[in-house]
């Protein structure tokens, strides 16, 4: 996994592992702020816009052009990425926190 100039990105928050999986559920579709907060009532609108601004900042998505409001959509790049902390955090709940 290649260095992320946001390290927060890789550490656990149920907050960003809902989002991860939302992302990843529709790994081809375009996502506002809006409509990402719109499918996830649980995590609060600043954690969805914090998370896609810093997933942009390490160009893990991307913005859909022709948008009014910022629309952005995983990079290739991004995908895998996103996977691979996932992937890390179901398979190692010591890296999630878990003391169990």
């Amino acid at each position: 996994m290649k260095p992320l100039h946001a390290p927060i990105l890789a550490t656990y928050s149920e907050s960003r592992a809902r989002i991860y999986r939302t992302l990843l559920s529709a790994p081809e579709r375009d996502w506002s702020v809006g409509d990402l907060a719109a499918r996830l009532p649980e995590v609060s609108v600043e954690a969805v816009r914090t998370t896609l601004y810093l997933l942009l900042g390490d160009h893990l998505v991307e913005p859909v052009a022709h948008r009014r409001s910022l629309t952005l959509r995983l990079t290739d790049a991004g995908r895998s990425m996103v996977r691979q902390i996932a992937a890390r955090w179901e398979e190692s709940p010591r890296e999630r926190g878990d003391e169990s």
